[in-house]
């Protein structure tokens, strides 16, 4: 009877580590994309035919200057289809907030965990 109590006790054991772990690595991935930051008037938008990879070219509304923003994983590149020439791009520092400012709308896409 014991031996089964103690593999019992073990699973329960690692399925908490398992959780916590998860948890613990969402959070600090969701520190690492709010310290990004990219506000881009678009000009060239990003490639639909690539699955994680995004980048757009255009320049700075701030200081007129060109720049490009390069982001590595999937979330930004979930909404390129939604991101055309004229757009602005604004992804704040500190904020897990990514935003696609149109002529006549704006849409925000919040990170979530």
């Amino acid at each position: 009877m014991k031996p089964k109590i103690s593999l019992i006790v073990c699973l329960i054991i690692v399925l908490i580590f398992f959780i916590f772990t998860n948890c613990i690595d969402k959070q600090s991935f969701a520190r690492e994309l709010a310290e990004e930051e990219c506000i881009l008037v678009v000009e060239i938008p990003p490639s639909s035919y690539t699955s994680h990879m995004f980048k757009a070219k255009g320049y700075s509304p701030l200081t007129k200057r060109p720049c490009e923003c390069n982001h590595y994983n999937r979330w930004w590149s979930s909404y390129k289809d939604e991101i055309g020439v004229g757009d602005t791009i604004i992804k704040k520092k500190g904020e897990l907030v990514f935003s696609i400012h149109k002529k006549d709308s704006i849409i925000s896409h919040k990170y979530k965990l």
